[in-house]
């Protein structure tokens, strides 16, 4: 077993060795296209202002979304037996800033979105009813909270959508 797990791993070493010297020798023949100009920060866009915010064409770090949970897939058959409503399960946002999102696939309803703080029993963010648009997610978010309380999502409505969390630190 010993024998045939380390052939397997130099077989694979081999092959990645291989498609890595093939796609350098590639990209050694093929041309290269010109730098534009207008995507380069020098020190002149660089500067900042004496307020200290920074100057245009400074690109800053903004933090991105991740997602904690989801997406889980609610029924619709489940939504009109449970009195059109769907709680989740307390969860802790690992960020400053969470997010409940959902997509449903029909047009003409009408669903909502709720985050609601367990710990203090009330709702901390609400989307409001939306129109569902099949293309696109809608969502809520808050910074209602402290770090690590518990966090459920609550959906309103009576058509099949997926539920997801998301955190920003």
């Amino acid at each position: 077993m010993t024998a045939l797990r380390r052939s397997a791993l130099a077989l694979g070493t081999a092959v990645c060795a291989l498609t890595m010297a093939s796609a350098s020798a590639a990209g050694a023949f093929a041309p290269t296209a010109p730098q534009a100009s207008e995507h380069t920060v020098t020190q002149q866009h660089a500067a900042a202002d004496e307020a200290g915010t920074p100057a245009r064409g400074v690109v800053s770090a903004q933090s991105t979304l991740h997602r904690q949970w989801g997406p889980s897939w609610v029924a619709g058959d489940y939504l009109t037996r449970h009195g059109k409503k769907w709680v989740s399960q307390p969860y802790r946002s690992k960020g400053t800033t969470a997010y409940a999102y959902l997509q449903c696939y029909n047009t003409n309803a009408r669903m909502r979105v709720r985050l609601y703080n367990v710990e203090t029993g009330s709702c901390i963010a609400d989307s409001g009813k939306v129109t569902c648009n099949p293309y696109k997610a809608f969502h809520t978010r808050t910074r209602a909270f402290q770090r690590l309380d518990h966090l459920r999502i609550v959906v309103n409505g009576d058509q099949g959508s997926k539920v997801w969390a998301s955190y920003k630190r």
